[in-house]
């Protein structure tokens, strides 16, 4: 008898995993209820699902705030319906979790999981593990095929290769539903529930969702990746000698947490979004406890070591490059291609950061001079709607395309279709189009962003040509014009034989494989800058240069500071800018102090100059009698109440409703303490807190200073300005200013 499967899905972040599953489950003789938010998101999914034998769509309306959770538990609660009849419940995003959970309450005798294969297969010991946020699935079949080719290329050394695949389960959700999300994902956690064990041909791949609505901060994020993971290992730990995880705040923080003690620890770094990672002082300090506790770091890019290196100094030794493995195998040359090079194609996402809207006025530049030039770009983004519109404004009509992403296997075929890659990206930590594009026999013109600077070093005349990254679209249009100048000496076959001995599979596994075992990560050699000076010398081993003072500037002592200033800097509206302002003054030799009522974690994320002191009276404040009442009434006591009340709700871990309802007065409770502390508290303690400030830094802040050596203080806040002018009075020789005037030590 076959079984009858209710599969739910009431958000919209999982349509193409859905459609998927779904007709997998009707092709293997499954009956299929599916339960579906009724949005324009499903509407294509939903026309090709209706069609299948087997598949009954049942579409639930959204509610007032946009999600179907009141109205699916009603359509849980029902005697009769697809609820009442299925033996197997598949909860496929973050926002059905809570309602399978009801219905999993209600009918204990239903099976509940998360995805249609591999639940209850325990996850068993490897030789190898491998830790990645990202990796193909069947809601996203594109993304980490790096990180898959990597694994494959190293899978023939080790019996046994586990992949512990992260997957990320987002999308909308009102606060409520936000609360049973929380409380549903807890009880599955306990249970081991998160975790489904799949075969691949590369490796066992365990599959773990981590249904997390608020994506905002890093750290958190992280925490609720590696709690996911912990509760689907059976002893808590990954059991394997040698560890791989990929992205430093990703994968590398699961293996700080999980890794057995004993175990190697290696991580890749691929990430183009570090400066956002550093910005958040929590991240960062996570980023940081990687570095410390990996034996090897790998970049896939000189450049973006760099950006780690220079962030984390004291780690260099151990931070090496080793780049992106790609199955070369899987393309071959195309079609001989015309030397005009008018067939453009741009494949990736469509983010300002890519370029793309340059590529664009560039292209239309090319066009108005060639009428059979054409465009096409192939991906998804947030700008895909402006493009085509900026293509219609340009009057380029059917010669510039915007067409939906394409498989892994479909990539060579495409490449096919087209005479040259233009990849205009600001910054690419590898670029990995650049080298598919060389190896399918496809002319490449690439910016100098990172690293298709390092992948095409050496065969740049052969494959393509690099360019500058630039704002100007004119950029674009002469390197093209360069590029097909000379489009007949290009050699394509020969830049990807160098690119099979540098990228390719057998060549990068080989060098994991050998860090995989002890060795050290490479490093790239340094890049000898050359002294112009010593050039026009005729190339003299050393040439000394000496300036003269100009005859207005002060003679100084060396080491001695052109000034010393303080900044203060108490709660400034934009940190950001006092950072800018306070690392120009240290620029032109200025020692400079910060004194401010925030944590110095926030300067330090900031990229604050190290060099300037930070003195914090922020702790202080808390101390005053004034703000510790109000937040022991207001915030501290309430929340201890209502958190022992949750716990006892929380003792019935079969219920989700009576700690459901403590979380909705939770909600209720900060909403109205914060509007208190915001229209109220606020209100009355703006008027004296600037007092405070000044007597605070008077105890705390003038013994450190030593004010007699200071010759100038800057006032960038209201809150600072009492501290400042009382300082201004006991001090007559110190210049008080609330211009942040970066000419104020240029000499006179």
């Amino acid at each position: 008898m076959n079984s009858h499967v209710l599969y739910l899905a009431l958000g919209t972040y999982r349509v193409r995993a859905t459609r998927e599953q779904v007709k997998e489950l009707a092709s293997s003789g499954s009956r299929v209820s599916l339960v579906v938010l009724d949005a324009p998101e499903w509407r294509e999914a939903l026309e090709e699902l209706g069609r299948l034998d087997g598949v009954e769509v049942v579409r639930v309306a959204p509610d007032k705030d946009g999600t179907a959770w009141g109205s699916a538990k009603k359509l849980a609660a029902a005697k009769s319906g697809p609820f009442a009849q299925a033996d197997t419940v598949v909860a496929g995003d973050a926002q059905a979790l809570p309602v399978a959970w009801i219905a999993k309450r209600r009918r204990p005798g239903i099976t509940l999981t998360l995805e249609p294969h591999g639940a209850g297969r325990v996850v068993e010991p490897a030789d190898l593990a491998v830790l990645t946020p990202w990796y193909p699935s069947p809601n996203n079949p594109y993304a980490g095929s790096f990180v898959q080719a990597a694994t494959a290329a190293v899978a023939g050394t080790y019996d046994r290769v586990t992949v512990f695949h992260t997957e990320d389960w987002s999308g909308r959700a009102s606060a409520p539903l936000n609360d049973a999300i929380r409380v549903t994902v807890d009880r599955l956690r306990e249970r081991g529930a998160l975790g489904h064990v799949l075969d691949t041909d590369e490796a066992t791949v365990v599959r773990v969702p981590v249904p997390l609505i608020a994506r905002r901060n890093y750290a958190p994020w992280v925490e609720a990746q590696a709690k996911a993971l912990e509760s689907a290992l059976p002893t808590g730990r990954i059991e394997a000698p040698v560890v791989h995880a990929h992205t430093g705040i990703y994968g590398g923080v699961l293996a700080t947490r999980l890794a057995r003690p004993d175990a190697r620890v290696v991580v890749t770094e691929h990430s183009s979004f570090l400066d956002r990672v550093f910005s958040q002082a929590p991240a960062a300090r996570l980023y940081e406890q990687v570095l410390e506790r990996a034996d090897a770091f790998l970049c896939v890019s000189a450049a973006l070591r760099e950006r780690v290196v220079k962030r984390f100094p004291q780690y260099a030794d151990k931070i090496g490059v080793v780049p992106n493995a790609i199955a070369l195998d899987r393309f071959t040359p195309g079609p001989e291609r015309s030397p005009e090079l008018l067939r453009w194609l741009y494949l990736g996402r469509l983010v300002q950061p890519k370029g793309v809207k340059e590529l664009l006025e560039a292209f239309a530049l090319v066009a108005a001079e060639e009428p059979r030039a054409t465009l096409t770009m192939v991906g998804h983004g947030p700008l895909e709607e402006e493009l085509r519109a900026r293509g219609a404004e340009l009057g380029l009509g059917d010669r510039f395309r915007v067409l939906p992403p394409v498989a892994p296997e479909a990539v060579g075929p495409l490449m096919h279709e087209y005479d040259l890659l233009v990849h205009a990206s600001k910054q690419e930590t590898f670029g990995m189009t650049v080298v598919e594009a060389i190896a399918s026999g496809l002319p490449v013109l690439a910016t100098r962003s990172g690293g298709p600077d390092e992948t095409m070093a050496g065969i740049e005349t052969v494959a393509g040509a690099l360019m500058d990254v630039s704002d100007d679209p004119q950029v674009i249009v002469d390197a093209y014009r360069e590029l097909r100048d000379r489009a007949g000496d290009l050699d394509l076959p020969a830049a990807r034989e160098v690119l099979e001995g540098r990228v390719g599979c057998e060549a990068v596994g080989k060098q994991l494989v050998e860090v995989y075992g002890g060795a050290l990560p490479p490093v790239p050699d340094p890049v000898d800058e050359p002294d112009d000076r010593a050039a026009e010398a005729g190339g003299a081993a050393e040439v000394a240069v000496v300036e003269e003072p100009a005859a207005t500037a002060p003679v100084r002592r060396p080491g001695e500071p052109v000034g010393r200033a303080v900044v203060l800097a108490l709660t400034p509206a934009k940190p950001r800018r006092i950072v800018d302002f306070a690392n120009h003054l240290v620029g032109k030799g200025v020692e400079v102090s910060l004194v401010t009522a925030q944590s110095p974690a926030l300067w330090e994320s900031l990229d604050l100059d190290p060099s300037v002191p930070v003195v914090s009276i922020g702790d202080a404040e808390k101390k005053l009698r004034i703000p510790r009442a109000e937040r022991f009434l207001v915030y501290r006591a309430p929340r201890a109440v209502l958190r022992r009340a949750r716990r006892l709700a929380a003792k019935n871990r079969e219920a989700i409703g009576p700690e459901l309802a403590v979380a909705t007065v939770q909600r209720a409770h900060t909403k109205v303490a914060n509007a208190f502390h915001k229209k109220v508290f606020n209100r009355g303690y703006k008027e004296v807190r600037p007092q405070l400030f000044a007597r605070i830094a008077k105890q705390r802040v003038l013994p450190e200073l030593r004010l007699d050596l200071v010759d100038t203080v800057f006032v960038s806040d209201i809150n600072a300005t009492v501290t400042g002018w009382k300082w201004a009075k006991s001090h007559p020789h110190l210049k008080v200013t609330a211009s942040l005037d970066r000419t104020a030590y240029d000499p006179e």
